[in-house]
Protein backbone atom coordinates (compact mmCIF):
# COMPACT_ATOMS: atom_id res chain seq x y z
CA UNK A 1 0.00 0.00 0.00
CA UNK A 2 1.47 3.53 -0.89
CA UNK A 3 1.74 6.23 1.60
CA UNK A 4 -0.68 9.48 0.98
CA UNK A 5 1.93 13.17 0.70
CA UNK A 6 0.74 14.61 3.72
CA UNK A 7 1.40 17.74 2.23
CA UNK A 8 -1.28 17.25 -0.58
CA UNK A 9 -3.99 17.38 2.39
CA UNK A 10 -3.16 20.12 3.77
CA UNK A 11 -5.21 23.28 2.59
CA UNK A 12 -3.57 26.64 3.20
CA UNK A 13 -0.51 26.02 1.69
CA UNK A 14 2.08 28.45 0.52
CA UNK A 15 2.72 26.70 -2.82
CA UNK A 16 -0.37 25.30 -4.31
CA UNK A 17 0.43 24.53 -7.73
CA UNK A 18 -0.60 26.45 -11.09
CA UNK A 19 -3.02 24.83 -13.81
CA UNK A 20 -1.37 25.64 -16.70
CA UNK A 21 -2.70 25.72 -20.41
CA UNK A 22 -0.95 26.16 -24.47
CA UNK A 23 -3.45 29.76 -24.48
CA UNK A 24 -1.90 31.12 -21.54
CA UNK A 25 0.34 33.61 -24.06
CA UNK A 26 -2.34 34.21 -26.41
CA UNK A 27 -3.98 37.44 -26.48
CA UNK A 28 -7.82 37.86 -25.56
CA UNK A 29 -10.25 38.12 -27.70
CA UNK A 30 -11.94 41.10 -27.97
CA UNK A 31 -14.38 43.38 -29.84
CA UNK A 32 -13.06 44.98 -33.02
CA UNK A 33 -12.66 48.27 -32.23
CA UNK A 34 -14.51 50.35 -35.08
CA UNK A 35 -15.12 53.61 -35.78
CA UNK A 36 -16.98 53.28 -38.88
CA UNK A 37 -20.84 53.20 -38.26
CA UNK A 38 -22.65 50.01 -39.89
CA UNK A 39 -23.54 50.40 -43.48
CA UNK A 40 -27.16 51.51 -43.57
CA UNK A 41 -29.73 49.15 -45.44
CA UNK A 42 -29.83 49.80 -49.34
CA UNK A 43 -33.61 49.99 -50.16
CA UNK A 44 -34.25 47.93 -53.37
CA UNK A 45 -35.01 50.39 -56.77
CA UNK A 46 -38.68 51.07 -58.11
CA UNK A 47 -39.88 49.00 -60.70
CA UNK A 48 -40.27 51.29 -64.06
CA UNK A 49 -43.25 51.99 -64.64
CA UNK A 50 -43.85 51.54 -68.93
CA UNK A 51 -47.06 53.14 -68.96
CA UNK A 52 -49.08 49.93 -69.61
CA UNK A 53 -49.99 49.58 -65.98
CA UNK A 54 -52.29 52.08 -64.03
CA UNK A 55 -50.97 52.20 -60.54
CA UNK A 56 -54.29 51.25 -59.18
CA UNK A 57 -53.78 47.71 -60.36
CA UNK A 58 -51.96 44.99 -58.25
CA UNK A 59 -49.69 42.58 -59.77
CA UNK A 60 -50.40 38.81 -59.04
CA UNK A 61 -46.98 37.45 -59.35
CA UNK A 62 -46.53 33.89 -60.49
CA UNK A 63 -49.24 32.58 -61.87
CA UNK A 64 -48.74 29.53 -64.15
CA UNK A 65 -50.08 29.48 -67.56
CA UNK A 66 -48.76 27.55 -70.24
CA UNK A 67 -47.76 28.85 -73.68
CA UNK A 68 -46.23 27.88 -77.07
CA UNK A 69 -42.56 27.69 -77.75
CA UNK A 70 -42.83 29.85 -80.35
CA UNK A 71 -44.91 32.25 -78.53
CA UNK A 72 -41.94 32.43 -75.88
CA UNK A 73 -39.27 32.68 -78.60
CA UNK A 74 -41.46 35.71 -80.24
CA UNK A 75 -41.90 37.06 -77.12
CA UNK A 76 -37.82 37.07 -75.87
CA UNK A 77 -37.20 38.64 -79.81
CA UNK A 78 -39.63 41.46 -79.34
CA UNK A 79 -37.99 42.09 -75.51
CA UNK A 80 -34.58 42.18 -77.03
CA UNK A 81 -35.72 44.64 -79.91
CA UNK A 82 -37.48 46.65 -77.55
CA UNK A 83 -34.15 46.90 -74.61
CA UNK A 84 -32.19 47.37 -78.00
CA UNK A 85 -34.16 50.49 -79.15
CA UNK A 86 -33.66 52.10 -75.73
CA UNK A 87 -36.95 50.31 -74.14
CA UNK A 88 -37.33 48.52 -70.88
CA UNK A 89 -38.07 45.26 -73.06
CA UNK A 90 -40.45 43.49 -70.14
CA UNK A 91 -42.22 40.86 -71.12
CA UNK A 92 -44.65 40.66 -68.73
CA UNK A 93 -45.78 43.94 -69.74
CA UNK A 94 -45.84 42.58 -73.00
CA UNK A 95 -47.96 39.84 -71.91
CA UNK A 96 -50.55 41.91 -69.76
CA UNK A 97 -51.12 44.72 -72.30
CA UNK A 98 -52.06 41.68 -75.03
CA UNK A 99 -54.45 40.03 -72.22
CA UNK A 100 -56.04 43.50 -71.46
CA UNK A 101 -56.13 43.52 -74.96
CA UNK A 102 -57.95 39.75 -75.50
CA UNK A 103 -60.17 40.96 -72.35
CA UNK A 104 -61.62 44.03 -73.79
CA UNK A 105 -61.78 42.05 -77.36
CA UNK A 106 -64.12 39.45 -75.49
CA UNK A 107 -66.17 42.08 -73.37
CA UNK A 108 -66.65 44.09 -76.20
CA UNK A 109 -65.44 47.29 -74.93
Amino acid sequence: MKTPRVDAFIVNKKQVPELKSSLDNMPSIEKPKSAVPPPAPVRPAQPIRTGTETPKRKIKTRHPFDIYEDQLEELRKLSMEDRMQGGYGSMSAMVREALDAYIAKKRGR
